[in-house]
């Protein structure tokens, strides 16, 4: 088992919810330092927590709520002990600095660092050559001190042989090549876990608890989709939690948290997740505890997505919002959308057709037969409308198009989404695959870019080039679906070897990669120019472990792609 070893700055450090209870509120979350060894704890205002260690540091295990190392002078451990208190032993004690001047205070032999928001107190002890050592954090000056003087107590011996014990427990990696990638990615896929709280009655997943924190849809059942590998009930939970907050009228929003949900939606994939749980767990209570919210939802947005009335479906979009045009499609600032206008999208039409045909496979399981034919009607007509009225023969490529019925032809990897729902035919998906795998236009250094590189507006920045491996998933998906075998497989290893490659030097996983795989992730424009030294709170960057791309790095690992 070889756990994640790679120092470097950014990487999530948190309790997770599968260990017990956490928080989205005040979460005492950190990323680590670029200096080692520290981490640097995202609250309203941020305390850093470094240990001054000198030479050499040889890391055993660096995960998601634990670094071990080895050091000149003795041995370091530092995991939590609950959602505010981080456990230890250590050859030095650590400094304490913040963002603005701390206030110190030192009583019962306690150091407390205050903001005037949280509290962070030190308790410690030497026995040997190490400190023992107890950092707790509260809201309350006085909780954070007398919780360090419990915590010091706890049995870190015990705690590290858990965490280990977690990873040992789950299925091995069936690739040696990927294997430390492969344990990063389980890493930030436990880090990235809230326990129940608020309005939301179960666990849930979060794409990265720095910057984003929310649960969003899509990435609820991207998740789902790798944890259900090793974790069933948790995977269910990542779907449960998104219908629990379902409106009456059917509605389900694209961002959500414990108290309150945004007004826009987001990609129809739920039903496909949902289905693709039980193909795993074969629980079929599962199918129909959650086969009413997904039919409330498909209709909704059959209801509210169409203006034009002709069955194909439309983003709400936000013209003057040059950042994000459309948050609701999940590609915020794609130049799909540069044109300011009402326009049926390709992709939310196949979105809709693929999961009604999930939807129609739920029905049938569950012997409501007059129900899947309902759906598979529906998608059997807007697959027709798909092929007809969407397609470029001339490019070889489906577009979204306007209401005057012009195609846009702006060419990015949702023009192939087709494949994925299976609504084009094989003629078509033979040109498709000529287009797709043009060099001058998506085939980059490393597949896909998210838009052409004859488009103007071509770059590194997230959705004008920046490559993601949710929509290669789909890309990989499709070309299975119409036997495509060899071509799905290179992209899969085109598509790993860029992961590895940036992750054998930063020990991170990112939101997106450089289309020629040349810059480091954090360095890529987003939505700006890229700033020379890399830090979220200035300028969000490529996003570091990144929930989905350590669910589909899983997948793509496994192969479990059928």
């Amino acid at each position: 088992m070889k756990l994640n070893n790679i120092w470097g700055y950014g990487q999530l450090f948190g309790y997770s919810g599968i260990d017990g209870i956490n928080r989205y509120y005040n979460d005492f979350i950190g990323t680590l330092t670029a200096k080692k060894i520290g981490v640097r704890f995202e609250l309203k205002q941020w305390i850093k927590v470094h240990f001054p260690i000198k030479g050499k540091i040889k890391f055993h295990a660096i995960t998601g709520d634990m670094i071990d190392a080895q050091t000149q002078d003795g041995s370091f451990f530092m995991t939590f002990a609950d959602a505010d208190t981080l456990v230890g032993y250590s050859p030095v004690l650590p400094d304490v600095s913040g963002e603005k001047k701390l206030k110190y205070q030192k009583s019962w032999n306690v150091d407390t660092w205050s903001t005037p928001f949280d509290s962070i107190a030190l308790q410690y002890k030497k026995e040997g050559e190490l400190y023992t050592f107890c950092l707790h954090h509260s809201q309350n000056f006085t909780e954070a001190r007398s919780g360090a003087n419990y915590y010091l107590q706890a049995d870190v011996y015990a705690l590290k042989q858990k965490r280990y014990a977690y990873f040992e427990n789950l299925p091995k990696c069936k690739n040696s090549k990927y294997e430390q990638l492969y344990y990063k990615a389980l890493s930030v896929n436990k880090v990235n876990v809230h326990s129940a709280e608020g309005k939301i009655p179960c666990a849930w997943t979060t794409p990265d608890r720095v910057p984003h924190r929310h649960m969003w849809l899509w990435d609820s059942v991207f998740h789902a989709l790798a944890i259900v590998q090793y974790n069933e009930p948790l995977a269910k939970d990542a779907i449960r939690a998104v219908l629990s907050q379902q409106r009456a009228d059917g509605f389900i929003a694209h961002m959500m948290n414990p108290l309150d949900c945004s007004d826009v939606t987001q990609p129809q994939v739920l039903a496909w997740g949902v289905w693709e749980i039980y193909q795993k767990t074969k629980d079929k209570a599962f199918l129909k505890e959650s086969v009413s919210a997904l039919d409330k939802y498909l209709t909704w947005d059959l209801k509210h997505r169409d203006k034009n009335g002709n069955g194909l479906l439309e983003w709400f979009t936000e013209p003057d919002y040059t950042e994000c045009k459309c948050g609701e499609s999940g590609l915020d600032n794609s130049p799909r959308f540069d044109f300011d206008t009402d326009m049926d999208a390709i992709d939310f039409s196949c979105f809709q057709a693929h999961d009604a045909e999930y939807l129609a496979k739920i029905y049938r399981e569950l012997g409501d037969l007059e129900k899947a034919q309902t759906w598979q009607n529906a998608h059997d007509e807007l697959k027709e409308k798909i092929r007809t009225q969407m397609y470029d023969e001339k490019t070889g490529a489906f577009y979204d198009k306007l209401f005057d019925g012009e195609l846009t032809k702006v060419l990015t990897p949702m023009s192939f989404l087709p494949m994925f729902a299976n609504v084009c035919s094989k003629e078509q998906a033979a040109k498709m695959v000529q287009t797709m795998t043009d060099k001058t236009e998506l085939w980059t250094e490393v597949p896909l870019a998210t838009i052409s590189q004859k488009h103007p507006t071509f770059s590194t920045d997230m959705w004008r080039g920046g490559v993601w491996l949710n929509l290669n998933y789909f890309i990989i998906k499709g070309l299975h679906n119409y036997g495509y075998h060899d071509l799905a497989n290179e992209l899969r290893l085109k598509t790993l070897d860029c992961v590895n490659k940036w992750y054998q030097k930063t020990g991170a996983l990112f939101e997106f990669y450089d289309p020629n795989n040349r810059i480091a992730p954090y360095c890529c424009d987003r939505k700006a120019p890229a700033r020379k030294t890399p830090d979220w709170r200035k300028q969000v960057h490529s996003i570091i472990d990144y929930n989905w791309s350590a669910c589909f790095t899983l997948l793509f690992i496994q192969n479990e792609l059928y």
